[in-house]
């Protein structure tokens, strides 16, 4: 893997968030084509490889369709404490799709939202503020069943204003599913999971050379999907598998490629995994991809 092992990834206006600090930014939402959409957004920078996870693989992937779990954070290094006002990192966003309780998803998997526990048991996207402790395990207060990406955001006035030590994203305890390493605020992983029910659409994707490139480079970016319409529908069928291609001829520029204007219809199961393959040579390139979820109407 020759480009940034990280990756900048962010769910704006998610289904839940807890945030009893009001630390994230305007509360985690952003206007996004007019509307406050449950918006996922991606950027990466690196040189291109063949068929790249951008961010590169998490360290583990954890599924909690059947029980959801707690998600523990800790630090390799004690100065990322919160309490300490000279420290680096105090403070961790999970994004991912969880729940209340076990119990609450017990209820919904049997009755769906028609009770009030039954709701609360509905899987939903979200973004959880967790403070450090230094390298004492801190717990999640949601249960997950997916969690793609953390990130810092809250600092002390260390110098560096980034992770200290290698902050963990673990479940179980001392199992690390994504690490935030030393000397960066993101962790790995170009894979997005979506609540089930949700109407998934790809707005449009951007890739922008930042050298000058030959005639004949360029990047492939694919969307692999799988677990949509149905929880066993896999990357085997063609509709799962979205490609955007960037070819450089004559100046250098960004393209903006829209979406297929195609909403997918998101199970527990469902995943989007995104990667890049080189055209001719190695090159170095901006990518961004934006994509939203809507509720399907009743």
């Amino acid at each position: 893997m020759a480009g940034i092992a990280y990756v900048y990834k962010r769910l704006w206006n998610p289904e839940i968030l807890v945030d009893p600090d009001n630390i994230l930014p305007n509360k985690c939402r952003r206007l996004f084509n007019g509307k406050y959409d449950p918006t996922y957004v991606i950027k990466w920078h690196g040189a291109t490889q063949a068929g790249e996870e951008l961010g590169t693989a998490a360290d583990s992937v954890k599924s909690g369709t059947t029980t959801p779990f707690q998600i523990t954070v800790v630090s390799s290094d004690v100065g990322d404490d919160r309490d300490t006002a000279a420290g680096f990192v105090h403070s961790v966003a999970l994004i991912g799709v969880s729940v209340e309780s076990t119990a609450a998803y017990t209820e919904w998997l049997a009755n769906g939202s028609t009770t009030t526990l039954g709701e609360a048991g509905r899987p939903k996207s979200t973004v959880e503020v967790v403070h450090m402790n230094g390298t004492s395990d801190v717990l999640s207060t949601r249960y997950y069943l997916w969690v793609d990406h953390a990130y810092a955001c809250e600092w002390g006035t260390g110098a560096t204003h980034d992770a200290e030590g290698d902050i963990t994203i673990e479940s179980p305890a001392d199992t690390d599913l994504l690490t935030i390493k030393a000397t960066y605020n993101e962790s790995q992983g170009g894979v997005w999971h979506f609540p089930p029910g949700a109407l998934v659409r790809t707005e449009y994707v951007r890739m922008m050379p930042t050298a000058t490139l030959a005639a004949g480079d360029g990047v492939v970016l694919t969307a692999t999907l799988s677990g949509f319409d149905q929880e066993l529908n896999d990357a085997n069928i063609t509709d799962c598998t979205d490609t955007f291609t960037y070819i450089h001829y004559g100046n250098n520029q960004s393209v903006e490629i829209p979406g297929d204007k195609i909403q997918r219809y998101a199970t527990k199961e469902s995943k989007c995994l995104w990667t890049e393959t080189l055209v001719a040579n190695t090159q170095s390139i901006n990518i961004q991809i934006v994509q939203t979820t809507q509720k399907l109407p009743r």
